[in-house]
């Protein structure tokens, strides 16, 4: 496909996803089953172009204004193909899309300048001094948001309504929760590197089984098949691939002895640190990779029971865990509307440990599923806030005196987690925080704990970790006297 139609391709699926709540995988999956003429090589070009353009979106959508404000361009359909070429000019110079990588002999031109030329001419317009021009004040535009945003860094302020809109289209991140994340103490500095580290694409982070195959062995196999990984830098079970890449041709994934699970997310379950004979309640179980987990943990010899409001997320667990040879998985109805006739009630304080992996705004996965820091209001942040205490107070429930009860979101929010563990501990003071030194692994401590040993909370994210945004509380109910 010549690289002027991927560019038109591209802008309207950019069209569609700027104006749904849909997930961007869902969308662009429709759009290419209905166009079967579209390759594998071309897909793969307009995917990262489109995903890497959510990331940055209004960053993009700012420096293609601006120049069409003084440049004038004729938009075909009123798609957004301005955004989209101005992407693939500074798309480098932001490390969000580096065009070379995605470049193919096929798409009809030599490079990366002279496709930028065509589209430039094609779908804008512009030709000769005009299309220069344009093109250079897409560049000038993104340099100006550069250079003012070093100084809002340095000042650590953006006290004054344009400071701030220019820092936000920085950190493409909305302008409430930039705003929010400096009043709860983060620096500029901080906000920016968090913010950047989330233009990349997230890597893909594998789980192994060690009751079936040691990490070394997972990746001896998956380099000989010319895929590209490594050892996790937490997790003990953790191998990272730099992208995706098919894994269900493989044997060692169709045998369940590699998970595709986030590293950050392996450590939720290691904050568990669950003994061989505990009853452990997966309490927002979905489609099951915790308890996976802790089945690995526990060498099969416990009992899970996994239980999630959907059920329909919980169909996989089994087909899951008859893979990996588990046996010690229970799959459990619940009913919150009507706790009290719920199937888990009888095993109100009974319970070794209780995970909680609460539904949450998902901001720490926005790397995989950028329109969800663009759909995200401050009134979803208080609304949820409702329910994941609600969800946390009704699952404390099952945990016996001495029991371990581990609070976790894949949110970047301050008020999703130390919000709603201090919320819960005022409320419940027969539960306190429990260091998470007792439980990881002394690896994992040394490193992730060693500015503050005896801390019973960790937040993972991906400048500091390279995983997805994840946090996690560990705490204990009191013995009774």
């Amino acid at each position: 496909m010549q690289f002027t139609s991927l560019i038109g391709h591209s802008a309207q699926l950019y069209h569609i996803l700027r104006k749904s709540h849909r997930t961007g995988e869902d969308i662009a999956s429709d759009y290419f089953r209905s166009r079967k003429y579209i390759g594998s090589k071309d897909r793969k070009f307009i995917s990262e172009l489109l995903f890497s353009s959510l990331r940055v979106a209004t960053l993009i959508e700012y420096c293609a204004k601006q120049a069409s404000e003084i440049v004038p361009i004729e938009l075909e359909q009123g798609y957004p193909y301005d955004v989209m070429i101005a992407h693939c000019i500074i798309g480098t110079s932001l490390s969000s899309f580096p065009i070379n990588q995605y470049l193919h002999p096929f798409f009809g031109i030599r490079d990366a300048n002279e496709g930028i030329q065509l589209a430039i001419e094609e779908k804008l317009g512009l030709y000769d001094e005009s299309a220069e021009s344009w093109k250079a004040e897409i560049e000038k535009a993104y340099a100006h948001i550069l250079e003012e945003s070093i100084k809002i860094i340095e000042k650590d302020d953006f006290s004054n309504e344009e400071q701030a809109h220019i820092f936000s289209l920085y950190c493409a991140m909305p302008l409430w929760i930039v705003e929010r994340w400096h009043e709860q103490g983060k620096s500029c500095k901080e906000i920016a590197e968090l913010c950047v580290s989330l233009h990349s694409v997230a890597p893909v982070g594998l789980r192994i089984n060690a009751e079936m195959i040691s990490r070394q062995r997972a990746i001896d196999i998956l380099r000989n098949n010319n895929i590209p990984c490594k050892p996790g830098a937490y997790s003990p079970y953790a191998i990272i691939m730099p992208e995706r890449i098919p894994l269900t041709h493989l044997d060692v994934f169709l045998s369940g002895a590699i998970e595709v699970q986030d590293e950050g997310s392996q450590l939720i379950s290691l904050a568990v640190s669950p003994e061989e004979h505990w009853r452990i309640l997966d309490y927002c179980a979905g489609a099951g990779g915790k308890s996976l987990h802790m089945a690995m943990l526990q060498h099969d010899q416990g009992e899970i029971l996994s239980t999630d409001i959907d059920y329909s997320r919980m169909r996989e667990i089994r087909n899951r865990a008859d893979r990996a040879g588990y046996h010690s998985i229970s799959i459990i109805p619940m009913h919150l509307k009507n706790h009290a006739k719920s199937a888990l009630q009888q095993f109100a304080q009974t319970c070794d440990a209780v995970l909680v992996d609460a539904p949450c705004t998902g901001m720490g996965t926005v790397r995989r599923s950028p329109n969800i820091k663009w759909n995200l209001k401050k009134k979803h942040v208080d609304s949820i806030q409702r329910t994941q205490l609600e969800i946390l107070t009704k699952a404390s429930a099952y945990v016996k005196p001495g029991g371990v009860l581990v609070y976790a979101t894949c949110s970047l929010m301050q008020e999703e987690n130390e919000e709603i563990v201090k919320r819960f501990l005022y409320e419940n003071p027969d539960f306190l925080q429990d260091p998470l030194h007792k439980a990881f692994p002394q690896e994992v401590t040394d490193i992730l704990l060693a500015d503050e040993p005896d801390a019973a909370l960790l937040s993972m994210n991906p400048a500091k970790h390279g995983s997805d945004g994840f946090f996690m509380c560990r705490m204990i109910r009191k013995h009774i006297d």
